[in-house]
């Protein structure tokens, strides 16, 4: 279940920002960092889609969102960057990583990390994308329609939240067995890369999916995104992760 709360936590987890791709949902992503109190924030993928504009030079959002972290880091918050499909360039080591050093000297990026949450339980922290390399290869002509509509989708959803066409829009979408059949894999997958790493449960991103699911022995926390949902997994005083929304 999506809940909603305070911005005061011991750890938050945010996954595909996807910040850069046409301006949706900006103002509230950045309103959120600018306003959040945080020991730790993980940014779990696909955070950027480009740093520079054709010019070359940094647009304004960015230079709001590395205010906002710098921000986080002069009150004392350790902010970890865990490497996505979309900014791939980031953790490769381009020009691009200079830049985000230049404006986050302290910034740590990584692949993937073990996170020991306050109550003693270890998640391993990563984007997901890896799920690609096992994902069936042969698209279907639905998916790919799909993939074509998905930016004027989450660009009504952004600007006519309540419209019915958008929620009939939305209802088709979590209803599609393709799409649950695709999350469902993604899960198992997930689960599975945590036992292989000794951890008790897994905190990804990639599908867009934000789910908290503590049926089995191990847990799956997936962030969602903030393109649609808007939602990420935040650690309480007493080390308790929960699924979140803005």
């Amino acid at each position: 279940m999506v809940v909603e709360g305070s911005t005061d936590f011991r750890t938050v987890f945010l996954s595909d920002l996807h910040l850069g791709w046409g301006k949706v949902s900006e103002s509230h992503l950045l309103d959120f960092l600018e306003g959040l109190r945080t020991r730790a924030l993980y940014l779990v993928g696909d955070v950027l889609e480009w740093l520079y504009k054709p010019s070359g030079v940094v647009g304004p959002a960015f230079d709001r969102f590395a205010s906002a972290l710098g921000g986080l880091q002069s009150r004392g918050t350790q902010i970890t960057w865990i490497s996505g499909n979309h900014d791939q360039r980031v953790y490769l080591g381009n020009q691009e990583t200079i830049e985000i050093r230049r404006y986050l000297p302290s910034i740590q990026i990584r692949t993937h990390e073990r996170y020991t949450a306050g109550n003693g339980k270890v998640y391993l922290v990563v984007h997901g994308d890896i799920y690609d390399y096992f994902a069936p290869r042969r698209i279907s002509s639905k998916q790919l329609v799909a993939e074509r509509l998905y930016p004027l989708y989450v660009r009504l959803l952004d600007r006519f939240p309540s419209t019915r066409l958008v929620r009939a829009m939305q209802s088709r979408k979590n209803r599609d067995p393709l799409l649950a059949q695709h999350a469902r894999r993604f899960k198992e997958l997930m689960l599975e890369l945590a036992s292989m790493h000794d951890c008790q449960g897994v905190i990804c991103g990639h599908i867009h999916v934000p789910e908290c699911d503590r049926a089995n022995n191990l847990e799956y926390l997936n962030c969602g995104d903030w393109l649609e949902h808007r939602s990420y997994v935040a650690e309480t005083a007493d080390g308790e992760l929960t699924l979140k929304t803005q």
